[in-house]
């Protein structure tokens, strides 16, 4: 494409691009909108078709108050989980999983993070995605200005240094931001749906039961063998369970 044409064309696809954020926005307040009139149900479905378009949690996590409205109450925290997956140690979303998990007194607390783990969540809080994105490429760009610098003026002890940040600054971001991609298209997090749900100590009928599990409670997947995945809630709890008898968050 020359680069007469293509001028035209990246104008274009900003236009689009700022128009269908306008067009979320609307939609976004339309929602809320009817949230605060108590149409609860014509809300959820606004929200829901936002949820198609962008990923945030604020969509999300009125999805979930929407269903908790409708009295759908497993419904309404799988939301609140999926909410706090992208908002780690937000209090509102943290409350509304405690008020929800009223409803299933049988779903375990979850186990407190310890002081690594819960100061990742406190930077995946405080750092999104794209702003995780947008550092890299300033990073990306030190990088190449710092080695720019190197090739013309030669072994100078400040640009090499600052090359050397450069690249680490570089693989860490990188790293980092490739561990979040991961981790929201593949979650090991899920939660348990159906009553009557029996943890056994192998994948298949045939095996021993373990416990009996609840509606409501949260466990990890740690194993997947056909239609049976091994879960655990706890130190305690732990076995193979039905993939059909889970809802993935």
């Amino acid at each position: 494409m020359k680069a007469k044409k293509a001028i035209p064309f990246c104008a274009l696809l900003a236009l689009l691009a700022v128009a269908a954020s306008a067009g979320v926005q609307e939609d976004f307040a339309a929602a809320n909108r009817l949230y605060e009139e108590g149409k609860f149900a014509a809300a959820l479905h606004l929200y829901q078709g936002i949820s198609r378009q962008v990923t945030d949690w604020k969509v999300l996590f009125n999805i979930g108050n929407c269903h908790y409205k409708l009295e759908n109450f497993l419904a309404a925290k799988i939301y609140f989980l999926k909410a706090r997956k992208l908002r780690p140690l937000d209090r509102s979303i943290s409350k509304n999983i405690a008020m929800v998990n009223r409803r299933f007194p049988a779903a375990a607390a979850t186990a407190k993070p310890d002081f690594i783990n819960r100061t990742l969540l406190f930077l995946e809080s405080k750092l999104s995605l794209n702003s995780l994105s947008v550092l890299l490429l300033l990073a990306l760009l030190l990088l190449n200005i710092s080695l720019f610098l190197l090739l013309t003026r030669g072994r100078n002890k400040k640009i090499f240094y600052a090359a050397a940040f450069s690249i680490l600054l570089v693989m860490a971001l990188g790293a980092y931001h490739i561990s979040r991609v991961d981790a929201l298209g593949q979650s090991n997090s899920a939660m348990i749906l159906e009553e009557n749900s029996l943890l056994r100590s192998g994948p298949g009928e045939d095996n021993t039961v373990l416990f009996k599990v609840d509606p409501g409670l949260e466990i990890q997947i740690i194993n997947h063998y056909r239609d049976w995945v091994q879960v655990t809630a706890s130190t305690q709890i732990a076995g193979w369970i039905e993939k059909k008898r889970l809802a993935r968050i």
